[in-house]
C-alpha cells in the first residue's frame, strides 16, 4: 500500500515538471453593464434598468437572471428571468418601480455553461421621498405590510373528553417580509366549551417569515366530557413588525368542532314497544322499554322509573307508576321496565308524548335526573263510509216539478262513525225545498241510515242533465277524508213544455262508468290515461234519434303558469267529436273512450263537458236538437318525496350513538298526510316517529339517535308511510348500512364502577407510546454500535495474528 502511494506522488510530480495542465477546461463567463434610466429616483418613481451583456467565448443558448430588490422594487419582468440566447446578445431592459429605501439590487447569473454563478450589484442613487418646496415628506413606511394567514383551514374534530390536536401551517401571503412574529391561540369563549391545556404555552415565537415563507403552529389541550356536541370557534392573535418597524396587530378565527363522546353516566332508552302495536280509543296497552347504560363509563344505583305527562290521554292501570332498578354497569345488557296503561275513549287519531324520569345515584353518590320522551300513536280505527241506493229520477223532470233524491249511507269501518254532516247540492237552477244539510251524531259499525232531500228546478232552468253533489263530511277532517258522490237529473226547460212532451225525443247520458289504468277505480291519477263508458239513451217511446254528434270538452286548468295551463281532459287515440248513427225509441247505446288527464290538473273532481247534437222528424219535418251534459271525474295528484343525503358512519362501535339526520321534502302536487318515519334493524331513541301532514312543496326536518347491538354489517331501514289522496296508505323503504365493532370496556371492577386504567378512549393515544418508542430505539441504536464495535476489534486481532505468523 505505502508502495502504491510513493507511485502516484512521483507521477504527479512528473506531470507537473513536464509542463501538463491537469485543471478542468476554462470556463466561459459574461459580463455586463447597467444603465438606470433616471439620476434619482423616489418612493413611487417608475424607471427602467438596461443591462448590456458581453460574451467571453461563445454565447450559451440560455441562462437564469436572480434578482434580490431587498423588497425596495418591483420588477414587472418578474425576480427569476430566464434569458435567451438573442437577449444574452443584446441589451435587455427591465421595468422597474420604487417602492422601498434600499439603493441597490443584487444579482446573480447562472448557465449551463458557467461552472460558477456570477454575482453583481446594481446601483440606485435612491433617496426615499421627493422634495418639495425646500422640505421632504417621511415615507409612509407602514403600507409595506405583510400579511399572515393560516394555510389550512379543514375543521379539526374531536370527541368531547378526547384531546384535539391542532397543527396549523402559518404562512406569509403577502409581498414583504414579517419580523418578530407573535402567535397567540385563544381558545373558544362559549361557556359551555370546557377544556385542560396539553402544551406549556398557547403562545409561539417567530424570528422571521419571508414572502411565500410557512410555518407550522401545534396546540393540544383536552375537551372535557361535558362539553355539548356543537362547533366552536376560537382565535388566533398574530402581532409582528414590518422591515421597517411598523406594528401589525390582527386576528383570525379557526373553528373546531367536537363530537359526542363518552360521559361517565348515559341512560338511554331502547327497544320501545307497546302491545298492541296499533293503539285504539278505549283499549289497554303494555308499555314496555329497555333502561341501559351502555354508553356511560361509570355504574350508577338506586334508579328509579316513572312516567309524566299522563292524565292528558293515557292513564295508569294498577296505580303504580314507579319501577326501582337497584344498579346498572355499562356492560349491562339492560333493564327491561313495563308499565299498564289505559287510552282515554276521547282519544283522537295522533302521535301522544309520555316523558320516562330517570332518577339515579351517580359512582359519587350523588343524586341525578335526567328525562326521555318516547310518542305513542293511536289510531282512531278505520272509519269507512259508503253511499248506496241511491234513488233519483230516471226520467224527463219539468222546470217548476218537485223531485226527491234519497240514498243509504252505511258505516263499513271499524269503528263507530260519529259527528258525519252530509250535504245534497244541486247547481244554481236547482234549489233544495227541504233542509239540503243533515247532521248525524254517531252510527255504530255496520249500521245504515237512509236520508231523503227534496228539490225542485227553477222556472229558468236550461233543458240538460243537472248533476247534484252527495257530500259527507267528518267533524275532525284530519282523522276523516271527505267523501263526494254525484247523480244526474234530465230537467225539460219551461218554454219547451208547452210543445208536450212527448213531441221531442230527448238523448240523456243515462249511465256512466270510469276506469282508472293504475288505480283500478273510478279515481284517475293526473298525467294518466283512463277510461270512460258512456250509455246514451233515447228517452221517447216512439221516436228515433239520428245523425247524432258528440263533442267533447273539458275545463281549464287554472293554474296561473301558462306552460300548465289547457284543457284538463283530453282524448287519446281518437278525435274530440264522434259520430252515432241513429238511436231507437227506448234504445241505449255505449260508446267506450280512452282519456288523457293532464299532469298539471288540481286534485278535485273536474267535469267532462258533453255537447250532443242530433236530429229527428217531427210532422214530416227534420228537426235539430242540441243538448249538453257533464260527467263528473275525481282527479288526484300522484304523491312524490325525496330526503337529502343519509349518512352514517362506515363504521361503528356496538352501543355507540350517532345522529342520523336529513331533510324530506315534498315534491308531489298533493299533500302527504299522517307522515310517519320509522327505523328498522338498528336501536333508537324513538323507533316511530309521527310528522304529521306535510304539504306540497313544504320540507321537514327529522332527527333520531341510533346505535347498533352487533358486531358485523349491519343493514337497517327507513320506513316512511303517508296517506295518498285516495285514502290509501302509502310505503317507500330505504335501506343504510355500516360496520358494528366491538367496544372493550376491559374487566369489572364490582358493582358500582369499572377498572378504567386499561381502557383508551376513541381517538385517543396513551402519551407514554411515544417515550416507550424513543426509549426502545435508543437501546437498539446502542447495541447495534456495541455489536459494529466488537466485530472490528475481533477482525482486527485476527489480521494480527495471521501478520505475526
Amino acid at each position: 500500500m505505502k508502495k502504491f502511494l510513493v507511485y502516484m506522488c512521483a507521477l504527479v510530480i512528473s506531470l507537473n515538471v513536464m509542463g501538463v495542465d491537469v485543471s478542468a477546461e476554462a470556463s466561459k463567463s459574461i459580463t455586463y453593464t447597467s444603465t438606470i434610466s433616471k439620476d434619482t429616483v423616489y418612493n413611487g418613481t417608475d424607471f427602467t434598468i438596461t443591462l448590456d451583456f458581453t460574451m467571453d467565448g461563445d454565447t450559451p443558448e440560455s441562462a437564469m437572471l436572480y434578482l434580490d430588490t431587498n423588497e425596495s422594487y418591483s420588477i414587472s419582468e418578474g425576480y427569476n428571468i430566464r434569458l435567451s440566447k438573442s437577449d444574452l446578445n443584446s441589451t435587455y431592459t427591465l421595468h422597474a418601480k420604487c417602492i422601498g429605501s434600499s439603493k441597490s439590487i443584487t444579482t446573480k447569473l447562472t448557465s449551463e455553461d458557467i461552472t460558477t454563478p456570477i454575482e453583481g450589484t446594481i446601483l440606485i442613487n435612491n433617496i426615499g421621498s421627493e422634495s418639495s418646496s425646500g422640505s421632504s415628506t417621511p415615507t409612509d413606511t407602514s403600507k409595506y405590510t405583510p400579511e399572515l394567514v393560516i394555510e389550512n383551514q379543514e375543521i379539526p374534530t374531536a370527541n368531547a373528553g378526547s384531546d384535539i390536536d391542532l397543527a396549523l401551517k402559518l404562512k406569509n401571503a403577502g409581498t414583504y417580509t414579517a419580523k418578530n412574529i407573535t402567535v397567540e391561540l385563544i381558545p373558544p369563549t362559549d361557556k359551555d366549551f370546557s377544556y385542560e391545556t396539553n402544551t406549556i404555552s398557547l403562545i409561539d415565537k417567530i424570528q422571521q417569515l419571508k414572502k411565500t415563507e410557512t410555518a407550522e403552529l401545534n396546540y393540544s389541550f383536552l375537551v372535557k366530557d361535558s362539553t355539548p356536541a356543537k362547533t366552536y370557534s376560537c382565535q388566533l392573535k398574530y402581532t409582528y413588525f414590518n422591515l421597517y418597524g411598523d406594528k401589525v396587530e390582527k386576528t383570525q378565527d379557526i373553528y373546531i368542532k367536537v363530537r359526542k363522546g363518552f360521559p361517565s353516566v348515559d341512560l338511554r332508552l331502547s327497544e320501545v314497544t307497546n302491545d298492541p302495536e296499533i293503539i285504539k280509543a278505549g283499549q289497554k296497552v303494555q308499555l314496555s322499554f329497555l333502561v341501559n347504560n351502555n354508553y356511560g363509563l361509570s355504574t350508577v344505583s338506586a334508579l328509579d322509573v316513572t312516567l309524566e305527562g299522563l292524565g292528558k290521554g293515557f292513564t295508569i292501570v294498577d296505580g303504580v307508576n314507579g319501577r326501582r332498578i337497584s344498579n346498572l354497569r355499562p356492560d349491562a345488557e339492560g333493564e327491561k321496565v313495563t308499565f299498564d296503561l289505559f287510552a282515554s275513549s276521547d282519544l283522537k287519531k295522533g302521535s301522544y308524548p309520555i316523558t320516562v324520569n330517570l332518577k339515579y345515584k351517580d359512582s359519587s353518590n350523588a343524586e341525578k335526573e335526567v328525562k326521555k320522551e318516547i310518542y305513542l300513536m293511536v289510531d282512531s280505527g278505520n272509519t269507512d263510509i259508503a253511499i248506496r241506493n241511491i234513488k233519483a229520477p230516471t226520467g224527463q223532470i219539468n222546470a217548476s216539478q218537485q223531485f226527491n233524491v234519497s240514498f243509504d249511507i252505511v258505516n263499513t269501518g271499524e269503528v263507530k262513525a260519529e259527528d258525519l254532516i252530509v250535504t245534497v247540492k244541486g247547481d244554481e237552477e236547482i234549489v233544495p225545498m227541504s233542509q239540503n244539510i243533515q247532521v248525524i251524531n254517531e252510527m255504530e259499525v255496520g249500521a245504515t241510515k237512509q236520508l231523503t232531500y227534496k228539490f225542485q228546478p227553477t222556472e229558468e232552468a236550461k233543458t240538460k242533465t243537472h248533476l247534484l253533489n252527495i257530500e259527507i263530511k267528518g267533524k275532525d277532517e284530519a282523522a276523516f277524508t271527505t267523501i263526494n258522490q254525484y247523480v244526474g237529473v234530465y230537467v225539460k226547460a219551461k218554454k219547451e213544455n208547452s210543445e208536450g212532451t212527448s213531441s221531442k225525443p230527448i238523448i240523456i247520458v243515462d249511465n256512466f262508468k270510469i276506469a282508472s289504468e293504475s288505480t283500478q277505480s273510478e279515481i284517475t291519477n293526473a298525467g294518466e290515461n283512463f277510461d270512460v263508458t258512456l250509455y246514451f239513451k233515447n228517452t221517447h217511446d216512439s221516436k228515433k234519434v239520428k245523425n247524432i254528434k258528440v263533442s267533447l270538452g273539458a275545463e281549464e286548468n287554472t293554474d296561473t303558469d301558462k306552460a300548465k295551463s289547457g284543457s284538463v281532459f283530453t282524448p287519446v287515440e281518437s278525435s274530440s267529436t264522434f259520430f252515432i248513427k241513429e238511436i231507437a225509441p227506448g234504445q241505449s247505446i255505449e260508446k267506450q273512450l280512452k282519456i288523457f288527464t293532464i299532469p298539471f290538473a288540481a286534485s278535485k273532481v273536474h267535469n267532462l263537458n258533453l255537447e250532443i247534437y242530433y236530429e229527428y222528424e217531427s210532422d214530416e219535418k227534420l228537426l235539430t236538437e242540441t243538448i249538453k251534459d257533464a260527467i263528473p271525474v275525481t282527479v288526484i295528484q300522484p304523491s312524490s318525496f325525496i330526503t337529502s343525503d343519509i349518512k352514517i358512519p362506515e363504521s361503528m362501535f356496538v352501543g355507540e350513538q350517532t345522529d342520523i339526520e336529513f331533510e324530506i321534502s315534498n315534491t308531489g302536487r298533493t299533500s302527504l298526510d299522517n307522515f310517519t318515519v320509522q327505523i328498522e334493524g338498528f336501536g333508537s331513541t324513538n323507533s316511530r316517529t309521527y310528522l304529521g301532514n306535510l304539504e306540497t312543496g313544504r320540507t321537514n326536518y327529522y332527527s333520531n339517535e341510533i346505535w347498533i347491538n352487533e358486531e358485523g354489517e349491519v343493514t337497517g331501514t327507513l320506513v316512511f308511510t303517508y296517506t295518498k289522496p285516495d285514502g290509501k296508505e302509502e310505503e317507500v323503504r330505504k335501506e343504510f348500512k355500516t360496520v358494528g365493532q366491538a367496544m372493550d370496556f376491559g374487566p369489572s371492577e364490582g358493582d358500582m364502577g369499572m377498572d378504567m386504567g386499561d381502557f383508551e378512549m376513541p381517538g385517543q393515544e396513551k402519551k407514554s407510546n411515544k417515550t416507550l418508542i424513543i426509549i426502545i430505539s435508543s437501546v437498539a441504536a446502542v447495541a447495534v454500535i456495541v455489536t459494529i464495535i466488537i466485530v472490528r476489534r475481533k477482525i482486527k486481532k485476527k489480521k494480527e495474528m495471521n501478520f505475526d505468523e
